[in-house]
């Protein structure tokens, strides 16, 4: 039909069938990522649920065409390769074009909803605000704190493969040795660094690879030490040492420095819980005395200014306490 060549009508008829389905994508926690770009060996193939999900949405033509219209219109915008970044350094296995239209689809067919059923404009709108922040969020805090986890490996694991490389395995045997025996996330990052060589690439290729898909700033400075030292030679095994031990200091010193602002953060968080849990426990006690806060324009405009001051307040205090190392 003429009307489905259309890429806009076409994501219009076919989001909400395509954005419940893919929804439920996005809330599975599967284990083993799907980029888009890269093929993988049974070591770091997805699992049964992803083989299962992808044989559905290619059963689906209705599915697969709202799939193919978003990943179209998200790339002439240049929302497709932020996404792709943001799930590859998550190891979530849902390609970004799925993300995109569940995420879109969800933040428009749902606030809808809730306004149909509640007959409230605000409860719409609390839901569409919802949705349109939570997923990326969630996402953000996935991917630090996979990024966190992966920074307290990295200096073990450099120490190991640097013994390796003493026992006269080389660097490729040494990286493929570790992503055997260290555990999640660096061990799932190394072994897809192995597939990735395996199927064709350069090991500085896929060592590059890798620190643009983690996005951390030591890793990333592991893999410049080996490219210089591929490049002009030197003990790599002392050098991996000796950056190993520049990590370990490095965080020793954010443990420290955390250690003295602790008070300074701790008094930016009592600034913004205090006012507001202050405010609820007397609405609690005397729901009549807080009443005019809420319902005359007084109380409203009075809200708005304490909202404002509580947050400049707060990120000034941050500013203060924050301290780069």
């Amino acid at each position: 039909m003429t009307v489905l060549n259309d890429p806009i009508v076409g994501f219009a008829v076919f989001g909400v069938v395509a954005g419940v389905a893919v929804i439920v994508l996005t809330m599975l926690r599967m284990g083993g990522a799907r980029p888009s770009r890269t093929a993988y060996t049974s070591a770091t193939r997805p699992d049964r649920r992803v083989k299962r999900l992808d044989d559905a949405v290619a059963a689906m033509p209705a599915l697969r065409r709202a799939v193919e219209v978003t990943a179209d219109l998200a790339s002439r915008r240049g929302f497709l390769g932020a996404a792709e970044r943001s799930l590859r350094a998550a190891d979530v296995p849902v390609r970004p074009a799925e993300f995109i239209l569940a995420h879109g689809t969800a933040t428009v067919v749902l606030p809808l909803v809730t306004f149909l059923v509640t007959q409230s404009t605000t409860s719409a709108g609390l839901v569409f605000a919802a949705l349109l922040a939570t997923p990326l969020l969630g996402l953000r805090t996935v991917v630090a704190r996979r990024q966190k986890r992966f920074a307290a490996q990295l200096p073990d694991a450099l120490t190991s493969l640097a013994g390796s490389l003493r026992a006269g395995r080389s660097l490729a045997q040494g990286i493929e040795a570790l992503s055997r025996e260290l555990p999640d996330p660096m061990g799932r990052e190394l072994r897809k660094v192995v597939a990735e060589v395996r199927l064709g690439s350069t090991l500085q290729e896929a060592l590059a690879d890798a620190s643009k898909r983690i996005a951390s700033a030591d890793f990333r400075w592991a893999v410049l030490a080996v490219q210089i030292q591929s490049e002009v030679g030197g003990n790599l095994a002392e050098l991996l040492d000796q950056v190993a031990t520049t990590m370990r200091e490095r965080a020793r010193m954010k443990g420290e420095v955390k250690a003295l602002t602790a008070e300074g953060r701790a008094s930016a968080m009592m600034l913004v819980i205090m006012v507001p849990g202050l405010g609820l426990a007397m609405w609690a006690l005397n729901p009549s005395y807080m009443e005019p806060l809420f319902s005359t324009g007084t109380g409203k405009v009075l809200i708005g200014i304490s909202t404002v001051m509580i947050s400049g307040g707060y990120a000034w205090m941050n500013s203060m306490v924050k301290i780069d190392v």
